[in-house]
């Protein structure tokens, strides 16, 4: 310990001399009460934010059906895996150390606060106009929609804009803006939803035309 000058380059791997090559691995509690010792002796011989802050992994005999319930003890903040890591079966430890990421409900936004440069663009929308191709193009196809506060051109590739019928509510996500010689075009890709829903989009604001708006390109 006294030789050590950046702790913050250290991490402290616990295996029992008894699971090393036999396969046996320590009950969480026990894993837990060798790497609560562990820290305790790093909070008196060191401080306590180097103790705090220590990664201490345990590397006994760590399998895919033991490992979630080694990882919920307090103290044990990884693995240091042998000889299952060579095996298919190695990812469903790495889950288990990664915290699920909580979903969150998409936000919707309305037309007329669609800016260039915008990415994960979500909307209601109402078919206003049939699709029409771009004669530029092979799959390309422009559908006009709207709601409450404008309307705006969609582009929309491949047979994706047969789904797109006038007066139907069109659900939009993760959509972005293209900017088309200085004007808004909301692009839905492949990694964008565009699927008909129950939403009610009563009344469309077709005064506001958002890809009427010409945009300069500026350096600031």
């Amino acid at each position: 310990i006294p030789k050590v000058t950046d702790w913050d380059k250290i991490v402290i791997a616990y295996e029992p001399v008894w699971a090393i090559g036999t396969g046996k691995v320590a009950t969480p509690e026990q894993a837990q009460e060798a790497h609560a010792a562990i820290r305790a002796h790093l909070k008196s011989a060191v401080s306590a934010q180097v103790a705090d802050d220590m990664r201490i992994q345990y590397g006994g005999s760590v399998t895919p059906e033991n490992c979630a319930e080694l990882i919920a003890k307090a103290d044990i903040d990884g693995f240091l895996v042998g000889g299952a890591s060579l095996k298919p079966t190695f990812t469903e430890i790495i889950s288990s150390c990664v915290p699920p990421v909580p979903l969150k409900k998409p936000k919707f936004t309305k037309i007329d606060s669609i800016e260039p440069a915008a990415r994960g663009v979500n909307v209601y929308v109402k078919v206003m106009k049939e699709p029409e191709k771009v004669e530029s193009s092979e799959d390309l196809y422009e559908v006009v929609i709207g709601d409450d506060t404008g309307i705006v051109k969609m582009s929309v590739r491949d047979e994706r804009y047969k789904a797109c019928e006038v007066g139907k509510v069109m659900r939009v996500q993760n959509a972005h803006v293209a900017m088309i010689k200085g004007f808004i075009r909301l692009t839905v890709d492949k990694w964008a939803a565009l699927k008909p829903c129950e939403e009610e989009v009563a009344t469309v604001n077709e005064a506001k035309d958002v890809s009427a708006v010409e945009y300069e390109l500026t350096n600031n």
